[in-house]
């Protein structure tokens, strides 16, 4: 969840470990109306989301019966209000990892 740093362990719920700042707060950072910037940042199992700038969270993944290392990149949409979505200039970079997946 927005301003959340959590971790997820085999077999047990999401833990809550760290908070970045309050959910409103960080909502104040995001741009309605006009193009977002979102930069997701995946080191091994760290995934870290900045929205224009600014983390907004970091999931820390030790689940290692359920996670993956590789698969499809998707974007997704929530239930709500009518919305137009659009999306421009995805870039994906692999970074050198020492072999690590």
């Amino acid at each position: 969840m927005r301003g959340q740093i959590t971790r997820q362990v085999d077999g047990q719920l999401p833990q809550i470990i760290g908070v970045l700042g309050t959910s409103e707060g960080l909502l104040a950072g995001i741009k309605n109306d006009d193009w977002n910037e979102y930069h997701l940042i995946v080191s091994g199992n760290v995934l870290t989301h900045l929205l224009n700038g600014r983390v907004m969270s970091v999931v820390i993944d030790e689940d290692g019966k359920n996670r993956k290392f590789d698969g499809l990149l998707g974007v997704q949409v929530h239930v709500g209000p009518p919305m137009k979505v659009e999306y421009r200039n995805f870039r994906l970079k692999a970074l050198s990892n020492g072999g690590n997946p």
